[in-house]
């Protein structure tokens, strides 16, 4: 007799045929017009996967997507997850530049592309040669037709089996320049989505989640996942809007979606708010950066159905979440407790662990984290911090404390990073660009406090001697190379700027005194 026995863990790649099944009429994604089954879903899934196999691709071959949100993008993407590689959703914002340093350093064999973004890549293809394989759902000239080689792709499953420790993802946090940061996450880690945000926001068979944020970000994930493992529908946005989503929440009588704070700004501040029949809401959760006071509490009065939920994380790895339940227990301030198992510590400077209370860097060790900085090493050593038992911990750089309930509480963060509508930027890279003007000598680029984005870039100037460089020119000039979510929102000339040890810029001054400005 043989024995009962699983041969792996049942990951995301497995949701699509056992939803067919269970679930083959109900909707599985709506697109503007257009809506699918999950039976539809599974094998459309499953024609880009044996696409892919056509080619001679499978296990750990990288896919990278430079694609909008839109249901071709997820098809592509879930069809690159079964055929066993690993895809690299791109951020559509970026510049030709970056996006070909991304894309190179991704080892992308394939680059999926659409009638909007075929342009671009068709300026970068001499930098890009290991793309072997340019597919399109344009199909201009010089690109394979997605849409025909589907159509001739079987819709059976690929055969591909992947495993836990298989890579599934490699997500770029990285801007316009500097070194790339390259995500890696296994199909294991991505499980914290499901089995751990699926049960804190309360996800069922019959939820509904309005996907507002694009495919390259990982707070999409928080409903995408759940919502995919259960068997819901997932609502796509092709790009955000306050009157679109609210007509999407109402025609689809939607119970979850993810914004940011900077997003849920513009729902509450558009004219359709309330007229719009929200009554189905049952949650909205938030992350990316902190959320004012007043918009948590302007957003429970105009959705009194739906719990308010924040989360607080890493793309690289772990994640807290602060429930409706939690904030009504006086526990507001805090940005929740772990979403799954995660453990979480707190240090010293001296990387020793401190007792509940006291506050320090912020240090974790979760299913979901990353196995590290793709092909950077030194990064990822970086950022790790290892326990007298011998577990790994991922260093946050941020500054908090745990109170004697379990909750997390974040009082700062000692990484140089900038979170500007929930959009991580790193100060090196805006410095690194301005560096180059011939008249500058020093400059730091910080984050001012911002009544819509949460955080905004400024830039602190020293100019070399005998330098008259204007300050809106030198800006229009540094934003001309930068990505949109990273140019500065003004360049500020001084004559002298704070210091630190060995004459290092004193960062934490200047961010104070924006700060107390931005009162």
């Amino acid at each position: 007799m043989t024995p009962l026995a699983y041969d792996s863990a049942l990951l995301m790649p497995d949701a699509f045929a056992h939803n067919a099944r269970i679930h083959a009429d109900r909707i599985a994604v709506v697109c503007d017009e257009e809506r699918i089954t999950w039976r539809e879903a599974d094998e459309r899934t499953n024609r880009f996967a044996n696409l892919l196999k056509g080619r001679g691709l499978g296990t750990g071959d990288k896919v990278a997507l430079f694609m909008p949100a839109s249901l071709d993008a997820w098809i592509a993407f879930w069809g690159a997850v079964k055929a066993g590689c690993v895809a690299v959703p791109l951020n559509v914002l970026l510049d030709p530049s970056s996006l070909a340093r991304l894309a190179a350093n991704s080892d992308a064999v394939v680059l999926v592309a659409d009638t909007g973004t075929e342009a671009v890549l068709n300026g970068i293809r001499d930098r890009l040669p290991a793309v072997q394989h340019w597919v399109s759902f344009g199909a201009g000239a010089g690109w394979s037709d997605a849409r025909a080689e589907l159509a001739a792709s079987s819709p059976e499953p690929c055969g591909i089996r992947v495993r836990t420790d298989d890579i599934i993802t490699i997500l770029y946090t990285s801007g316009s320049t500097g070194e790339p940061k390259g995500i890696e996450h296994t199909h294991a880690s991505r499980m914290a989505y499901p089995y751990g945000f699926g049960i804190g926001i309360k996800v069922d068979r019959y939820s509904v989640a309005v996907l507002g944020t694009p495919p390259y970000a990982s707070g999409t994930w928080i409903t995408m996942a759940p919502i995919m493992y259960t068997g819901g529908t997932l609502v796509i946005l092709r790009q955000f809007s306050a009157e679109a989503w609210l007509t999407a929440v109402e025609r689809e009588r939607a119970t979850h979606a993810f914004l940011v704070p900077t997003q849920f700004i513009a729902v509450l501040q558009h004219e359709k708010l309330s007229s719009v029949d929200v009554s189905s809401l049952r949650a909205l959760v938030t992350a990316g950066q902190p959320m004012a006071a007043k918009t948590y509490d302007a957003l429970v009065a105009a959705f009194p159905a739906a719990g308010i939920y924040e989360v607080y994380g890493f793309t690289e790895g772990f994640a807290t979440l602060r429930t409706p339940e939690d904030a009504a227990r006086g526990k507001r301030e805090s940005v929740g407790t772990s979403v799954f198992l995660d453990d979480i510590r707190i240090l010293d400077d001296n990387l020793v662990e401190l007792p509940r209370g006291e506050t320090g860097e912020i240090v974790a060790h979760a299913l979901m984290m990353m196995t590290g900085y793709y092909k950077n090493p030194a990064r990822t050593e970086e950022t790790t911090w290892v326990a007298p038992d011998g577990r790994t911990f991922m260093r946050t750089g941020d500054v908090g404390r745990i109170d004697a309930d379990g909750f997390v509480y974040v009082s700062g963060r000692l990484k140089d990073m900038i979170k500007s509508g929930g959009m991580n930027i790193y100060a090196t890279d805006i410095e690194t660009v301005f560096m180059k003007h011939p008249d500058v000598s020093e400059c730091a680029a910080i984050g001012e406090p911002h009544p819509t984005w949460g955080e905004t870039p400024v830039l602190v100037v020293l100019l070399r001697p005998g330098a008259a460089a204007d300050a809106e020119a030198l800006a229009a000039w540094g934003n001309g190379q930068l990505a949109k979510y990273q140019r500065v929102n003004r360049v500020e000339i001084r004559t002298e700027l704070p210091r630190a040890v060995y004459g290092k810029i004193a960062k934490h001054e200047l961010r104070a005194e924006f700060a107390r400005k931005g009162l």
